[in-house]
């Protein structure tokens, strides 16, 4: 488990105000496990949840995939389930529950790709799915470098980010605009607040545009960029990203294709993604390995260059430790600074309006804004926004799995989504790399809460 900074838990205790007066009367432990895809986010919030109540919460680390939360939830085993993806009649437990969504974030397509010295690809859904579909199979294929031709490609030169904690996205709305999104962790956040995030010109030798940091953990800056010039983006002065539009020589390397091998809903959402943006036919399921056209005996020809990991932490480090490799995680796994450091990044993803944009918090928003929920709490995507610009097209909304019996441990239960929804996402999720609900999502969601610990 990572370890936590004081301000986190500082925040919280701030934020105690927030609870209901009955919850913080009797101190009482309730435990989850599932999703992967949340876990950085459950890692910080559990803390910071029991810090502010007396309560223990805990959420198993490593959770063990929404399948195996969806089990043990079942099972009894726990007392709230974490998954990405839906329950199906044969994994719903006897007892009654609810869904409740809490927080989302994006799936990056991450890479690591030495011989490319920094550049951010751009990939198309088509792209991808030959990719993942095991068509394209080196990474000078014609399809990635017509992908790359299509969007200005920039390289961050700067192999390590000059502050700890803070890193940056890169994209181009535009031929001669960049967007630059820069994430602070919450303790660099907390030390940084009022200080200044720079996009400064370092040919012409002046600023481009600045921002003032407040209290979100992703501040975005769009601005006219010459890709004749070189950029510095600072944070409190100190360079943590350097940009320079590059000429990009795909090396004619094997692609290894680096996949969920658990019951992940990571995987349930990716597949979602590719089967209603580029091809029908994949399944839409918790299993790469049934998803992908052909099934398991299609990966198995594959040999050595398709490699399964359990958990969105291996699948992270396994793109991190090893060059030529491609897979799909929670974003905040890839900006982590030892993975970043060794060379691992993030992808931008062409979305339905024909514009490549970045994994960041805001483009997650955006894209989810389009979703629908239903009347048990479940989350539907809209995969053909053909107007929204502006949204990221591979994202999960993560749920804790919650029985409506009156309870003590349900009372905490019930007030740990409520808190989470209300409070501790909205200051925190940013930083740690993820998405808060919003607008009518976030108002259907409290209600969702609110039937824990109902009957």
């Amino acid at each position: 488990m990572q370890k936590l900074k004081k301000p986190i838990v500082a925040i919280a205790l701030a934020m105690v105000a927030s609870l209901s007066a009955g919850s913080v009367a009797l101190a009482e432990s309730a435990s989850g496990s599932g999703a992967t895809f949340p876990q950085q986010f459950m890692a910080s919030a559990t803390v910071a949840f029991n810090a502010a109540t007396g309560h223990n919460v805990s959420y198993a680390n490593p959770g063990g995939g929404s399948s195996k939360g969806k089990a043990d939830f079942k099972a009894g085993l726990t007392d709230f389930g974490g998954s990405d993806s839906a329950v199906t009649s044969t994994q719903a437990a006897a007892f009654d529950w609810v869904y409740v969504p809490y927080v989302a974030g994006a799936i990056s397509i991450a890479y690591r790709l030495d011989e490319i010295k920094g550049t951010t690809l751009s990939l198309s859904p088509a792209t991808i799915n030959g990719i993942f579909g095991g068509t394209i199979t080196k990474w000078n294929d014609p399809s990635i470098a017509n992908d790359m031709k299509t969007n200005p490609a920039w390289a961050n030169s700067l192999k390590k980010s000059g502050l700890k904690g803070a890193t940056s996205v890169w994209a181009t709305p535009s031929l001669n605009t960049a967007l630059v999104t820069v994430t602070l962790v919450p303790s660099v956040l907390k030390s940084s607040k009022g200080k200044t995030v720079e996009l400064y010109d370092n040919t012409k030798k002046k600023s481009v545009k600045t921002a003032t940091i407040g209290t979100k953990g992703q501040i975005s800056m769009q601005a006219p960029v010459d890709s004749a010039n070189n950029y510095s983006v600072k944070v409190a002065g100190k360079e943590i990203s350097k940009y320079s539009v590059v000429a990009v020589n795909l090396p004619d390397k094997a692609i290894t294709v680096v996949y969920r091998s658990d019951g992940s809903g990571t995987t349930n959402n990716f597949c979602n993604f590719m089967k209603n943006s580029a091809n029908s036919d994949w399944a839409v399921n918790d299993a790469f390995t049934s998803c992908i056209p052909g099934g398991s005996a299609k990966v198995a020809s594959f040999g050595g260059t398709f490699q399964g990991q359990s958990g969105s932490a291996n699948v992270s480090n396994y793109v991190a430790d090893t060059n030529g490799t491609i897979g799909y995680t929670e974003v905040s796994f890839v900006t982590d600074a030892t993975r970043a450091a060794k060379g691992m990044q993030s992808a931008n993803v062409k979305n339905a309006a024909g514009k490549f944009v970045g994994p960041t918090a805001a483009a997650a928003s955006a894209f989810v804004a389009g979703a629908t929920i239903d009347a048990v709490g479940f989350v539907t995507f809209d995969y053909k926004q053909a107007t929204n610009t502006a949204a990221y097209p591979v994202v999960a909304v993560t749920y804790g799995l919650g029985k409506t019996a009156k309870s003590a441990k349900n009372t905490v239960v019930a007030d740990f989504f409520t808190w989470i929804l209300t409070t501790y996402s909205p200051a925190n999720s940013e930083a740690l790399g993820y998405a808060p609900l919003t607008g009518a999502l976030k108002t259907a969601a409290e209600a969702q809460a609110k039937k824990v610990n109902s009957k």
